[in-house]
């Protein structure tokens, strides 16, 4: 089967809703994480996903990024400051959840979070943290890439894990993950393959103006096709 791969959405609901016209419902569609935070319509996206998860239950792959990470520790009370949140885009998630939000009452929109949106809470709580499929190995942010066996790799790893890139990747896999920009790594914001051909990064930035990317990718790891939809920020 092939696989439909998306990553690092982040509330760019316009650009999600054009790139998923291109999925063609008979591959499996891969969400990477982050699709909260810096754009202006995080509920709308996790609405969408829900949705196309309810939709094709047998179709749908959902992954936790680090910024839903984040998101959990600040409704379960975890943070004891939550300015990392709110300053990297958890403000402009606050405000596409919930209408004629109070920024300053932050204990109090966490809780609003924890029981008028406890659906979508849960939802985000419980994505993987990474999806094994044929010769794929599809996560967040990357896998512990100096362990023996990649499955050693902490739950944090594979949400908040930079450059292990750089590392030879032993898995015999493939590993395709989000997370890092792009234009970290080649420059530019399209998918950027390393030279081994077995580190495929795809977050095109497109909450950083940047655009959002999509693969189709057989098991085996060909690259049929990729899609871009340009940021209009």
């Amino acid at each position: 089967m092939n696989l439909f791969i998306v990553s690092d959405i982040h509330g760019m609901y316009k650009q999600f809703d054009k790139i998923l016209q291109h999925w063609d419902e008979e591959s499996l569609l891969v969400i990477l994480g982050d699709m909260i935070d810096r754009g202006e319509y995080s509920y709308q996206v996790v609405q969408r996903v829900m949705s196309l998860q309810q939709e094709f239950p047998d179709k749908v792959i959902v992954l936790k990024g680090n910024h839903e990470d984040m998101l959990m520790y600040y409704v379960d009370g975890r943070m004891k400051d939550p300015t990392p949140f709110l300053v990297n885009g958890g403000i402009e998630m606050l405000r596409s959840f919930i209408k004629g939000i109070d920024e300053e009452a932050v204990t109090h929109n966490a809780e609003i979070l924890k029981t008028q949106f406890a659906t979508e809470i849960d939802f985000l709580r419980n994505a993987r943290h990474y999806y094994q499929y044929g010769k794929l190995l599809i996560t967040h942010a990357g896998f512990d890439s100096t362990a023996e066996n990649w499955q050693d790799t902490s739950e944090q790893d594979f949400l908040w894990i930079r450059e292990h890139y750089l590392q030879p990747n032993q898995t015999g896999l493939i590993n395709i993950f989000g997370h890092t920009p792009t234009r970290n790594m080649h420059k530019i914001d399209d998918i950027w393959i390393s030279p081994c051909q077995s580190y495929i990064g795809i977050d095109g930035g497109c909450a950083y103006g940047g655009q959002l990317n999509a693969l189709l990718i057989s098991e085996q790891g060909e690259i049929l096709e990729t899609f871009v939809e340009h940021s209009d920020k």
